[in-house]
């Protein structure tokens, strides 16, 4: 499903160039759990932006499901991010006028879902992800872990065959986080393809390999076979 082959990444602070990305070379198969750790300044979330299609690499190839991106125009990379990849967030980003359900909702307007099949989608997914009486309230009334269910319900809108998840468990207690993984597990375990970027181990136990990132480059990777 993803490719990387080459991926360099450089940012220029004031009159330095700073080499975020060093050559990553990556492979993720469809079906898989890959969890990417690393101290903060490795280059973890400039590497995630760059697998959404949120940024694009200085040099290096990529290709989503067999298709490169890099001939790919900016509307081009926008439907296929919509069409082809969720995000989840550490912080939710919900929009807080918006009640669970029109949060859940959005996605499916940007693509052109009528509204009645897009209010029926997004109430079967709050359904499946515990918040069946919570849908019309607004974010500010949801603890966070009720917020990160809609986050997961949102980014699934569009059924997207890549999950990318950027510290999910991040700002919630030890409960609701082990909440939250068991949903990414059965999203897993149902053929989705998730990439979860974590400080926690026991989040990163939960996907079948462990990528370490360290100064820009992924230098060790654990397979976790054995958690199925």
């Amino acid at each position: 499903m993803i490719r990387l082959v080459g991926v360099t990444k450089s940012y220029t602070v004031g009159d330095q160039v700073v080499r975020v990305l060093k050559g990553i070379d990556l492979e993720v198969h469809k079906g898989e759990f890959v969890a990417l750790m690393g101290p903060s300044g490795s280059g973890k979330s400039t590497l995630m932006h760059i697998l959404g299609l949120l940024d694009q690499p200085d040099a290096g190839t990529y290709e989503l499901n067999g298709q490169s991106v890099s001939v790919l125009t900016a509307r081009e990379l926008a439907r296929l991010r919509n069409e082809s990849i969720g995000f989840v967030f550490q912080n939710f980003h919900l929009i807080p006028r918006m009640s669970a359900l029109r949060n859940v909702e959005l996605p499916m307007v940007y693509r052109g879902v009528p509204r009645a099949k897009r209010r029926a989608r997004a109430m079967e997914l709050l359904e499946r992800v515990g918040m069946k009486d919570r849908m019309h309230h607004l974010p500010n009334a949801l603890s966070g872990g009720q917020r990160q269910r809609v986050a997961i319900a949102r980014a699934l809108a569009n059924d997207p065959p890549l999950l990318l998840a950027d510290e999910p468990t991040g700002a919630l207690d030890q409960q609701t986080g082990a909440e939250i993984l068991g949903i990414l597990q059965d999203l897993n375990a149902a053929g989705r393809t998730i990439v979860v970027i974590t400080h926690d181990p026991h989040v990163a136990r939960a996907g079948q390999r462990i990528l370490y990132m360290v100064d820009g480059e992924i230098v060790r990777e654990e397979a976790r076979d054995e958690h199925r």
